[in-house]
């Protein structure tokens, strides 16, 4: 009986052990997840835009996910800002070039919790044949049991690139001064993570 009961205590602690050191994956949930884009138009306005076919994972061995890896997949041939000519524009050669370069990808190399709730994530953007080094600011939004007993967690991230430094470089100079797209683009991620069992 005594063995029986030391047995019992180390399988739990075994238990245990596995799930405070092993890792935790998630999938996005694309239908409840969003990549979109904002850049100036003409200095004095705002084109947004999104990438509604994308995929990616997350996996973290903390259950806070600091310290967890990010991957991102993205068609760029999949952009769209609302208007069939500009979006044309976009995915030929004079920017996306999404023949040539069909995917744009995120891989992170680091994701730091700074504060309550909130997170740096550091990583490698690849577009346009091109890979640099980004940094996203992320906010935790929660996390919640959805109906059918998933484990959902949700995040918002966000962070700004300069387009040219990945080839990215149309442009038309306006007569009062300055160009017709902004070098600045915002990226903002809001994802919503599901749990693999």
């Amino acid at each position: 009986m005594r063995n029986y009961i030391l047995s019992a205590l180390l399988l739990i602690g075994a238990t245990v052990f596995a799930a405070d050191n092993g890792e935790t994956k998630w999938k996005f949930d694309v239908s409840h997840s969003s990549i979109q884009f904002t850049v100036s138009h003409m200095v004095i306005s705002e084109v947004s835009g999104k990438f509604p076919d994308f995929t990616g994972s997350v996996v973290s061995k903390s259950p806070d996910f600091n310290g967890a890896s990010v991957n991102v997949v993205i068609k760029a041939g999949s952009i769209t800002t609302s208007n069939e000519k500009r979006d044309a524009h976009l995915k030929g050669a004079d920017f996306f070039d999404v023949e040539k370069f069909p995917e744009a990808t995120f891989n992170s190399t680091g994701m730091k919790k700074t504060g309550e709730g909130t997170y740096q994530i550091a990583g490698t953007l690849t577009m346009h044949g091109v890979s640099k080094d980004v940094v996203l600011d992320a906010k935790f939004k929660g996390s919640a049991k959805s109906p059918w007993g998933q484990n959902v967690a949700a995040f918002r991230a966000a962070t700004k690139i300069n387009r040219e430094d990945w080839g990215l470089k149309w442009n038309k100079a306006l007569e009062a001064g300055g160009f017709l797209v902004g070098q600045e683009v915002e990226l903002v991620l809001t994802v919503e993570l599901v749990q693999q069992v």
